[in-house]
């Protein structure tokens, strides 16, 4: 694996070096220096003012592993021993009359090699101990984490820090009492909040923590400034000593801050040490949720997938450090009387549920990058100055972090794609399941379930193991010279996970070079012991001290609030639902590590012991999401268009913290644009309903009468009711917006009746506020729908408002009944967070549906999937299912549409995903899209699947005056006479002369004509409308009258529908029953006793089926349905194979192979021996018919010849023609199989005649075909060819061509249920066998049971 891109961004632990330049603007002299961080790193910043400089030194400042000396002995030894002169102001003016920078480290006529003298003359010192230099060496107090230098001085805020003090006291002047400061740690957030305090003068502060162990922070910060002097710190147990210390210090006009955490409050009753808190009044109630986010969680939960089993072992193991009931304590902080309370946050996902906090709540937005700039900043403006530390920057010693995003092992990588398709939404953390996540008798809780494949990704990272995609981290050298990885912290699904890696690692150490040389520390395992935070800190500390790498195992315990400054390293083992859980882990490592060296006089040395940390996340797609979602936020917030200018945060983003993927054995940096891809592609794939819970619900909106009205109506997306709207909607296009709200903060906008509307977190209960959420979500939807659906570029709501009366949007806005005065009024009062996050979705949604360099075709199924499942009765059907019932209809009947003026009409589109599939048909076929997009018809099953139809129609390039626009399917039922349901009447409407989308079921027809002469559609296809809902009574099945009307439209029909009536079951009636089961032209394709494996997550009693019904066909009535039960299980344990691809891919269609535009250039006279329309065709009798260009026997001249193989005279032979009058064709110079396009009646399992293989003569010409055959494969090697052949003969591939094979034609899409095999020598398959061993291999291959196999032996014949 290639480490290069890697190589460049890390340096690690750096011990203090000396280094020395020269440069041409100060000629003679040498400056001399020592820095603290990577030597090139200084070098740069000196270029700044020396762009020319030349490096001529750098050296260790150590005399031994601890002990170190500062550039200030060299620059004494340089002065006092070899008399050099050091640079002076006055020295400078008169080398250059140019400004140059002054530094008093620059000394004259100065070598190297007198560098080197003074480096052994400090050595020497040392070792001799004559105190002649100052050295700096580890005293007692080393090794703790950073704290900002505290005096009796007052602490001077930073000034992002004065800025969040002045917009607490400009909320709190203008009536706001529930604000937000949302920043990362080190911020300074309580240093910060107690500013506020004490400049909105409040006497009795309260602050509330989920963890004790930062309560030492807000002691320090209380007690050590000058600026707090007026208060007292007092916490719990002061309460507990003294129950009239409150009273006392208010009234001795002492002002105080209360201490109390989470679990002080737990309990359904106010402890009694706590009842004067809740009596007296609280100035400022400061929730530190920086390490809690109790309502936070609920934004984790909207994203939480049901199908996550929550670890039972997190909910039985209490550690007295951190275990808390959330909702309890949640209602105690309720009950307090504060006068303002200060949320303090450091992750901003609590601002995404956007109802709690508006705009100028928010008194602060500070992320990690900000600090960083500051960082930077300090840097740019002190660190050259000869007077200023490095250390002297508030934040030094903050580290970098180097984020890897890689996918685990190979073997694991399988794993989880099986645990995937098999349902399994949590793979990562199934994979790192315990036998049982409980402790039992048998310690199967100290097992893995995938032993194997977590040995396998462990050595990986061990480096014990190579893998292609996975980098070796214990074993990179780089790693280890930086001393990185040392105290590493391994994230884990269940407590027991903790357990069990324990226990697999110490087992197997034999295994490993690095990874058994850790001491493990689980800290969440169900046989803990570690019951405080401090023991584990004690246990991390004292093995740093002794030289030892740790290894901390855990689940949640101390990833939020808990700071472990050792810890640089984090594996992320598991899944997560939730944001803020990962963000907080994720920061755990974002501490400062700083060693302090004195010398003895006093003087201190601060040594960064951890430069940059290691983010390894085994899901690249959720880190880039995190990124993209946390960039998003900081640009909203720090800029009204910030959604437009995501890559340029992005960038600065991954500047300061670099993401680090592996790409083809190469390790690369992860660019804006990778991020943005990455999403786009997965977001590709969600459908619309899916994109919406990702934008918050502002339930504050639902105050507004206007808006509440417009959300009632709305039906839950994915229900029953849908998509559909309760009330009528009127008539207009709703685009007089004349009188918009005065004001942009719009407390106008909600001056309307108000007892009309609710408050839903005040007087609704839980459910009725999840039913308003998704309504929502279909209002969402509707939204985004249009986003996809206009051809105007939108990205944003109010480009949605101003584009509304322009081109086709007013209809289009009308069908998906949204109203622009309800949009306007959203737009004007919903918070910024969750308009950025709706903008941000209708910005890429249209992007995607604009995105003209993706193939038609790809943008159409794209499409599908973004429409995806609106309702219970609106279901997609799937591609392939559309696919296949498009194959059951035969070429004639698309050749017959196109040359006879007739349609082929979807009767019931959502999404024109069987116009889809018609087009793919006409493709294959080789028809241009000129020839064939007036010929493809659809009726809507609603006004918004008319757009939705429609939008596909344009992107697929199809005639939208095909799509029916005044009427939609369900209308069809409306057209009655006294006998019931007059499908004659339907016939006529439909056929009329005229647009189809001109067509209306209240036209006037002339008197019908005899016969049929003048039938529209030469086919019908779909998926009809199954049930009709009625109010107070069970549903009724209306798909029956869709068979009626379909056979009355054409000959040829074919439907997917609910299948009871071929049992004689359901509602349908029974006299229809019996006339379907009695129809000779009708048949059952396709058979599905469980409906979801058509229809995913539907559940239609008795399954559906597919039916094909040819009017000039007698397939024998239905009678009693059997259907093969066997061969529906062949072939269902077939497509659901693991590798299942289909063999149809290498199949090549007769008409494959064409005849040259040379041949008719040098021979003009072959145009009347060849039938016209078949200029280019290998025709099946194209040897008779150029009998002079085809040859027995290959000519003997100078031009190349290739065979063509065909039949003359009812016998196959092969001809030589010369190889310029063929096309070239992608398996003309390989090896494959040929077989007859036409063979036999389609029974199933039939005998093929026999195949041939198509043998290349080495240094000859190739072998190609007439339209008498198709080839299939196009293989390197002869061996593989002759491996198909056999394959072909086999009783269980002709059983599976067999099931789609209807008709004695052997077309492509007749092997599409053919699985594909390997047939190289490294096949599972041993092809060297007989054609009966080989039905026995697949038959173990497949898993087929003893009844299955007696299927095809007793119902295929041998072919040998």
């Amino acid at each position: 694996m290639d480490f290069s891109e890697v190589d460049k961004i890390v340096f690690g632990r750096i011990e203090p070096h000396i280094y020395a330049f020269n440069t041409n603007s100060i000629p003679n002299y040498m400056k001399i220096g020592d820095t603290y961080r990577p030597v090139k790193v200084r070098l740069a910043e000196w270029r700044k003012y020396f762009p020319n400089l030349t490096q001529q030194f750098e050296e260790n400042a150590a005399v031994t592993e601890d002990v170190y000396f500062r550039d200030y002995s060299i620059h004494q030894y340089l002065e006092a021993e070899k008399r050099k002169h050091r640079l002076t102001q006055k020295d400078l003016a008169k080398i250059s009359a140019e400004n140059h920078y002054y530094s008093n480290e620059f000394f004259e006529e100065t070598s190297k090699e007198e560098i080197s003298e003074a480096i052994n003359d400090i050595k020497l010192d040392f070792a001799g101990n004559t105190g002649k230099y100052q050295f700096y060496s580890k005293n007692d107090k080393s090794a703790n984490s950073f704290v900002y230098e505290r005096s009796s001085e007052c602490w001077t805020p930073r000034p992002n820090q004065q800025e969040a003090i002045e917009n607490y006291l400009n909320a709190v002047k203008n009536g706001r009492t529930n604000l937000l400061m949302y920043a990362v740690m080190r911020f300074g957030k309580s240093f910060t909040s107690l500013c506020c305090a004490k400049e909105s003068g409040a006497k009795f502060v309260v602050v509330v923590s989920a963890k004790a162990d930062v309560k030492d922070e807000w002691k320090k910060t209380v007690e050590i400034p000058k600026n707090f002097e007026d208060y007292d710190f007092l916490e719990s147990k002061d309460l507990t000593a003294d129950e009239n210390i409150l009273k006392e210090k208010l009234g001795a006009k002492r002002r105080i801050v209360l201490f109390l955490t989470l679990q002080d409050l737990q309990g359904e009753k106010i402890k009694e040490k706590h009842k004067a808190v809740f009596t007296e009044t609280v100035d400022l109630l400061i929730v530190d949720e920086t390490h809690f986010g109790a309502r936070a969680e609920s934004y984790g939960k909207v994203l939480r997938n049901p199908d996550f089993q929550e670890d039972e072992g997190l909910k039985k193991v209490k550690f007295d450090d951190e275990f808390t009931d959330i909702e309890k304590a949640e209602k105690q902080i309720k009950s307090f009387r504060a006068k303002v309370k200060l949320h303090l946050s450091g992750t901003p996902y609590r601002i995404l549920m956007g109802s709690e906090f508006q705009k100028d709540d928010i008194i602060c937005f500070c992320q990690f990058a900000d600090i960083v700039k500051e960082q930077e900043s300090w840097d740019k403006e002190n660190i050259l100055k000869d007077d200023v530390k490095e250390w002297d920057n508030p934040y030094y010693g903050f580290p970098q972090m180097i984020r890897f995003a890689f996918n685990p092992n190979s073997s694991s990588r399988k794993k989880l794609e099986e645990l995937k398709k098999n349902g399994v939404s949590y793979a990562f953390s199934a994979l790192f399941k315990p036998k049982s996540i409980k402790k039992d008798e048998n310690n199967e809780y100290k097992k893995f379930v995938y032993e194997k494949e977590i040995l396998e990704l462990l050595e990986a990272i061990d480096g014990s193991k190579a893998d292609d995609e996975l980098m070796p981290f214990l074993d990179y050298d780089k790693f280890k010279k930086g001393k990185m990885c040392r105290h590493i912290v391994a994230v884990l699904p269940y407590c027991a996970s903790c357990d069990a890696l324990e226990e697999f690692i110490t087992s197997n150490k034999a295994k490993f070079k690095n990874l058994n040389s850790y001491k493990i520390i689980n800290i969440s395992g169900l046989d803990n012991a570690y019951k405080k935070v401090s023991d584990v800190k004690n246990e991390i500390r004292k093995a740093e001290k002794e030289n030892i790498k740790t290894l901390t195992l855990t689940v949640n315990r101390m990833l939020t609030g808990s700071t472990v400054e050792q810890w640089d390293t984090m594996l992320y083992f598991k899944d997560t639902s939730s944001p803020q859980e990962y963000d907080q882990a994720v920061f755990r490592l974002q501490n400062q590590y700083i060693k302090i060296l004195e010398d003895k006089a006093g003087n201190k040395i601060k040594f960064n012991m951890k430069p940059q940390t290691l983010l390894v996340d085994f899901d690249p797609l959720r880190l880039f999401q995190m990124q993209e979602k946390k960039s998003l936020i900081y640009n909203v917030n720090t800029d009204e268009s910030g959604n437009n200018k995501l890559e340029e945060r992005l960038r600065e983003e991954l500047r300061i913290s670099p993401v680090i993927a592996a790409n083809a054995e190469r390790l690369v940096q992860i660019t804006p644009a990778d991020i943005m891809k990455a999403v786009s592609e997965y977001s590709r794939n969600k459908g619309v309903a899916e994109e919406t819970v990702e934008i918050p619900v502002d339930l504050n909106l639902m105050k507004i009468s206007d808006i509440y009205a417009e959300i009632e109506k709305q039906g839950k997306l994915g229900s029953k009711e849908g998509f559909a709207i309760k009330a009528a909607d009127g008539e207009g296009n709703d685009l007089d917006i004349e009188n918009p709200v005065d004001s942009e903060n719009d407390g106008a906008a909600a001056a309307q009746d108000e007892s009309k509307t609710k408050n839903p977190d005040e007087n609704s209960d839980g459910n009725e506020t999840k039913d308003l959420i998704q309504k929502w979500r279909t209002y969402y939807a509707r939204i985004l729908f249009f986003a996809f659906l206009t051809k105007d570029r939108v990205k944003s709501l109010q480009d949605i408002i101003d584009c509304a009366s322009s081109g086709e949007n007013p209809r289009i806005l009308k069908n998906l009944s949204l109203k622009i005065s309800v949009l306007e009024l959203i737009r004007r009062n919903m918070e910024k967070f969750g308009l950025s996050q709706l903008d941000y979705k209708i910005d890429h949604l249209n992007e995607l549906s604009a995105d003209d360099k993706i193939p038609p075709l790809q943008r159409a199924k794209t499409a599908l999937t973004k429409f995806g499942r609106l309702s219970e009765s609106e279901v997609v059907t799937p591609e392939k299912t559309c696919d296949e019932m498009v194959s059951l209809l035969p070429d004639s009947c698309f050749e017959s549409a196109l040359s006879k003026n007739r349609a082929i009409l979807d009767i019931n589109s959502k999404m024109a995903e069987f116009a889809i599939s018609i087009y793919k048909k006409y493709e294959s076929l080789g028809r241009n899209l000129s020839e064939f997009k007036d010929r493809v018809y659809s009726i809507p099953s609603s006004t918004y699947t008319y757009e939705f139809t429609r939008k596909v129609y344009e992107i697929l390039g199809l005639n939208t005056e095909c799509i029916a626009k005044n009427f939609v399917s369900y209308d069809l039922l409306k057209i009655r006479n006294k006998d019931g349901l007059d499908c004659e009447k339907i016939r006529l409407l439909l056929s009329q002369n005229k647009p189809f989308d001109q067509i209306g079921l209240d036209d006037e027809i002339e008197k019908a004509k005899e016969g049929n002469e003048n039938m529209k559609f030469e086919a019908v296809i779909g998926n009809p409308p199954y049930q009709e809902t009625l109010v107070g009574s069970s549903d009724t099945p209306i798909y029956n009258y869709f068979y009626d009307v379909a056979f009355t439209l054409s000959n040829l029909a074919s439907l997917v529908t609910p299948a009871r009536f071929l049992f004689k079951a359901g509602k349908t009636p029974k006299v229809w029953d019996e006339k379907m089961l009695n129809d000779e032209h009708l048949k059952v394709a396709r058979y599905f006793q469980i409906s979801g494996e058509v229809f995913p997550n539907t559940d239609i009693k008795g399954g559906v089926c597919i039916t094909m019904r040819d009017a000039n066909k007698n397939f024998g009535k239905i009678g009693l349905f059997s259907n093969f039960a066997e061969l529906n299980s062949i072939l269902d344990k077939v497509l659901k194979h693991k590798d299942f691809k289909t063999l149809k891919d290498l199949v090549y269609a007769p008409e494959s192979y064409r005849l040259s535009k040379t041949l008719h250039e040098r021979h003009p006279e072959v145009k009347s021996l060849l039938s016209s329309g078949h200029m280019f065709d290998v025709t099946t009798n194209i040897f008779e018919k150029l009998n002079d260009f085809f040859f027995d026997d290959k000519p003997n001249d100078e031009k190349e010849y290739i065979k063509i193989y065909g039949r003359l005279k009812n016998e196959r032979v092969f001809k030589w023609i010369c190889k310029d009058y063929i096309d070239n064709h992608e398996n003309l110079y390989k090896w494959k199989v040929f077989v007859p396009k036409s063979n036999g009646s389609g029974a199933i399992g039939e005998v093929l005649s026999t195949p041939i293989v198509g043998e290349p003569i080495v240094g000859e010409p190739i072998v190609g075909h007439t339209q008498t055959f198709i080839s299939i494969g196009k293989f390197d090697t002869q061996f593989e060819a002759e491996s198909l052949f056999k394959y072909i003969k086999t009783k269980f591939a002709r059983t599976l061509l067999g099931t789609l094979k209807v008709t004695q034609d052997n077309k492509k899409e007749t092997w599409a249920n053919v699985p594909l095999q390997d047939f190289t020598p490294n096949s599972d398959i041993d092809w060297s066998q007989s054609i009966a061993k080989i039905d026995e291999q697949l038959y173990e291959k497949y898993k087929l049971e003893r009844p299955e196999i007696d299927f095809i032996e007793k119902n295929v014949k041998a072919m040998e």
